[in-house]
């Protein structure tokens, strides 16, 4: 009966999202100042109800799974471009979020029509919580690495003049940049609560090994300079477009290791 539960909620989910991603692929002539539309906030807010009772079913943070893990990490992203549009008034690029987002919960759906049901030892909740605000840092990062791609790509098509759908869909040059900027800060403070709170649960969890710490603690002082530059402009915001692809794709490969080794594997 779990099964047949977990397999509706993450199929439901991944057809709200698509139908979100369709939404808003048809609005490319809409402002792209106007207000979001109040069913997204509605999924998320589902999303974030299917989530919160999946940890009370365990008792932990629901990250014990492929496809826990995998929406998990959607919710967080996808809550993350609604603030940054939300808070930015220019949501240009919330349809990049939510095309990731659904990526990511169709991968958690198919995991959880093909997981078979066996008996599992139930993560620990203190372990469960560090690994909660790990996917925090990471969905931080990717916001912040999904903005400095757009860029990059927005200047590249500025330089050799070819017009596609990204001046369609995006805004200026200039308010990108106050987008990539504010998607630093975001990336900033979601590492230090990654890096804060397990520094706050270092008793209670095992050491980190490997290549996860200081990959992270890296990420966390780049980003924090990053977030510090006050300038939104000309280089400082070329470099900022490149460190935050940078970390991005240390944040796939921090992912892919702890998929494949585990957290604490050297």
């Amino acid at each position: 009966m779990l099964e047949i539960i977990t397999n509706c909620v993450g199929i439901t989910l991944t057809v709200l999202y698509g139908v979100l991603f369709s939404g808003e692929f048809r609005s490319i002539g809409a402002a792209k100042t106007s207000s979001i539309s109040p069913w997204t906030w509605m999924v998320v807010a589902v999303h974030l109800l299917a989530l919160i009772f999946r940890g009370i079913q365990i008792g932990a943070c629901p990250v014990d799974s492929h496809w826990e893990t995998l929406s998990l990490l959607a919710l967080l992203i996808v809550t993350m471009h609604l603030l940054l549009a939300r808070f930015s008034g220019d949501r240009c690029t919330l349809i990049f979020g939510l095309g990731l987002t659904f990526v990511l919960q169709l991968a958690g759906a198919s995991f959880s029509l093909g997981d078979q049901v066996q008996a599992q030892s139930p993560i620990g909740s203190i372990s469960s919580l560090h690994a909660f605000t790990a996917w925090i840092g990471v969905a931080g990062v990717t916001t912040a690495g999904v903005h400095g791609v757009l860029w990059l790509l927005l200047k590249r098509s500025i330089k050799t003049g070819q017009f596609g759908i990204l001046f369609t869909r995006l805004s200026s040059l200039e308010s990108l940049s106050r987008l990539i900027r504010i998607a630093t800060g975001i990336a900033a403070g979601s590492l230090a609560i990654t890096v804060g709170t397990s520094i706050f649960l270092g008793s209670g969890v095992e050491a980190s090994t490997g290549p996860v710490t200081p990959i992270s603690l890296a990420l966390m002082g780049l980003f924090v300079i990053l977030a510090l530059v006050p300038r939104s402009t000309g280089t400082v915001t070329e470099w900022r477009a490149w460190c935050s692809v940078v970390g991005l794709a240390s944040v796939i490969f921090i992912s892919a290791w702890v998929i494949q080794f585990g957290p604490h594997s050297q």
